[in-house]
């Protein structure tokens, strides 16, 4: 599998869906902006879905970029952590590409398993990263609740992005962005150092 092949139509997509969404993209005209045939697009995606799914993975892949930094030997923990608040940030204010998870969500909610199966484990590998990243940036030992905090982060992200989405965000995304990073930076370490006294709703029943 080439893999400069489907960088290049994966690119094609992205620069389309820009300039006219995601409905009115069609893999004929997804072909012809890469400077392909169809039949070639058909060689590496069996479905517009399958291929929406990898641009949208290529566009959000944030912990994937930053974990390709922290592997760095130069690497140091407060360059990283920066890194990720500008990545962010980014993310945030730039959702066009987020849009496309909402897209694909409601095929793979209905039934179409092979794509809820991407879903799954992107989100596991997302989680996974993120809980990496804490470690480092935070210079603190692994924890199970890590795993955890790292489901709140992303699963905030899609939260975030989701209101944009449906144009319901009620505070500018500018400052949502700032305070999402502050907490990411002193929310969540302080939470790691005092995991184990935090206990004031272990007792609670689980809601009905």
């Amino acid at each position: 599998m080439n893999k400069d092949g489907k960088t290049k139509i994966i690119e094609a997509a992205q620069r389309l869906i820009a300039r006219q969404g995601v409905e009115k993209t069609s893999m004929r005209e997804i072909a012809e902006e890469a400077g392909i045939t169809t039949g070639a697009i058909y060689y590496y995606y069996k479905s517009k879905e399958e291929l929406l799914y990898d641009v949208m993975d290529y566009s959000t892949a944030v912990t994937a970029e930053i974990m390709k930094m922290r592997t760095q030997p130069q690497a140091q923990p407060d360059e990283v952590l920066n890194e990720i608040a500008r990545r962010v940030a980014r993310q945030l204010t730039h959702s066009g590409h987020w849009n496309l998870r909402f897209y694909l969500a409601l095929p793979a909610a209905q039934g179409d398993e092979a794509l809820r199966a991407r879903f799954v484990q992107n989100y596991a590998a997302q989680t996974q990263r993120t809980a990496e990243l804490f470690n480092f940036v935070f210079k603190s030992q692994a924890n199970p609740v890590d795993t955890f905090l790292a489901v709140l982060m992303v699963a905030a992200m899609d939260g975030i992005n989701f209101q944009q989405f449906i144009g319901a965000l009620p505070v500018p995304i500018q400052d949502l962005a700032r305070v999402y990073n502050e907490f990411f930076a002193f929310a969540v370490p302080l939470f790691k150092q005092n995991a184990d006294q935090a206990r004031r709703f272990e007792d609670l029943p689980p809601g009905e």
